[in-house]
């Protein structure tokens, strides 16, 4: 029987919930696997992302539209290597007591450090890069002294063609990810909205008894970091004279963002002292069947950033109509133009279109429901489709993990003159060095309230 291992690492962007759903897909459908998970306690990662987005969001975009250029790979690589070696070395012990066939990386960084733990144990072991968005950048096919993933598993055909054609990666080991959730979202697909609401305003949580069976409920989500950026559009919501508060609620999922939990606990007191008919809920963190008891109740979701662990639960959990507010830098402008191509949300890419469109909702129910029906439609044949590559992705990697072919690919260093510079920058741990220094300072959960 083979090994295999699935990776997570704190970082947003569901990297966690990429590793349940392969880890359920296997399990579902190569019962001839053993499957362990391996879920990274490091926080460096989450730290990084937080600061690159808020303090430089703009040269992070920048970085990230060029990421195919070696010379940026390099530069990245030298900046990553404190991060890269406490990964490798917290897998070490499992590593070297595992013997594990296939390691699944489901980060970049995390792939890196495993290729490098390879190389310095000397072990045979297999490793596929999993990319969990629908992204295209070839920064996560790393390299370590030449030699790269042995396949890959992506969300984007067109990344994994750029992979055969620019790396040559032989097609038998390149495959296209499907998405299966946890059983929770499968299992409140039997409420009505209504018994859902009855349910979120039975949690064991402050404000949930002010929410109303019959009300439209508009659901705040997209991550616990980014939920403060819609935070400003609430408040406006809040103040507006045209928004139909008898008709609506909004409730706020905040996670483990407790300064955010705070600002929106303020928010609605503040709004209420004016408006007795405002009702605006935050809630702290959420399990599972909470979650997906929350959006089964919404009439539609406004999201702050979006990634395919909340697209495909939200749409098992037959959540209504999502509006996307923003996205992040980086890799989500390709899960973006997924969704929109699909006709799997709304876009409102500027203020004044999303307060316009929450408006329109509020004062139209019917308005409201004939967009929900639209996107069930929309978004089952989407399910339909993630169901059937998850499939097809647990045969692929069944047949990875058993297949004794090594025939790992290498490819010789190419360095330009810019490249060798950066390398050795590093070697002399200058980057390593303003790196710890740019990590050191993380930045607050929640963002741009004022």
């Amino acid at each position: 029987m083979a090994r295999v291992v699935v990776m997570s690492v704190a970082a947003g962007g569901g990297h966690k919930t990429a590793m349940v759903s392969i880890a359920r897909t296997l399990r579902d459908h190569t019962p001839s696997l053993e499957v362990d998970c391996f879920e990274s306690k490091l926080e460096s990662l989450d730290a990084l992302h937080r600061n690159s987005y808020t303090f430089n969001e703009g040269i992070y975009d920048a970085l990230y539209k060029v990421g195919d250029l070696k010379l940026v790979q390099d530069v990245s690589s030298m900046f990553l290597a404190p991060i890269i070696n406490e990964v490798a070395e917290e897998f070490r012990p499992t590593m070297l007591a595992g013997n594990y066939d296939t390691i699944i990386s489901t980060h970049f960084v995390q792939t890196f450090a495993m290729l490098k733990l390879r190389e310095e144990l000397g072990l045979p072991t297999k490793i596929l890069a999993y990319i969990p968005d629908f992204d295209e950048s070839s920064v996560h096919f790393a390299s370590y002294k030449g030699s790269r993933p042995d396949g890959a598993i992506a969300q984007s055909p067109r990344f994994l063609a750029k992979l055969h054609k620019r790396f040559g990666v032989p097609r038998y080991a390149l495959q296209q990810a499907g998405y299966i959730t946890r059983p929770e979202f499968t299992a409140v697909r039997d409420l009505t909205r209504e018994e859902a609401r009855k349910r979120v305003a039975e949690l064991p949580f402050s404000g949930v008894a002010e929410i109303t069976q019959d009300k439209m409920t508009f659901v705040a989500a997209g991550g616990s970091f980014w939920v403060s950026e819609i935070y400003k559009e609430i408040k406006l919501l809040g103040e507006s004279q045209d928004f139909r508060w008898d008709n609506a609620q909004i409730l706020v999922v905040c996670g483990h963002n407790a300064e955010a939990y705070q600002d929106y606990t303020r928010l609605q007191e503040e709004l209420i002292a004016n408006n007795s008919a405002v009702r605006i809920v935050p809630l702290p963190f959420l399990n599972s069947e909470q979650l997906a008891t929350v959006y089964r109740a919404s009439d539609a979701v406004m999201l702050s950033g979006i990634a395919p662990a909340t697209l495909y639960e939200l749409i098992e959990a037959q959540a209504g109509q999502p509006i996307i507010r923003r996205v992040n830098p980086g890799p989500e402008r390709f899960n973006l133009k997924y969704i929109l191509d699909r006709n799997l949300a709304l876009f409102t890419p500027s203020k004044d279109e999303f307060l316009a469109q929450m408006v329109a909702f509020s004062q139209s129910p019917q308005q409201m429901q004939e967009r929900t029906s639209e996107h069930h439609l929309a978004a089952e044949q989407e399910r339909n489709f993630a169901q059937r590559r998850a499939k097809s992705m647990a045969t692929f990697i069944e047949n990875f993990a058993t297949n004794k072919r090594s025939d790992q690919y290498r490819l010789k260093p190419r360095y330009t003159l810019g490249s060798t510079f950066i390398r050795n920058l590093g070697k002399r741990g200058v980057a390593a060095e303003y790196f710890s220094m740019f990590l050191a300072s993380p930045n607050s959960r929640s963002r741009h309230i004022l």
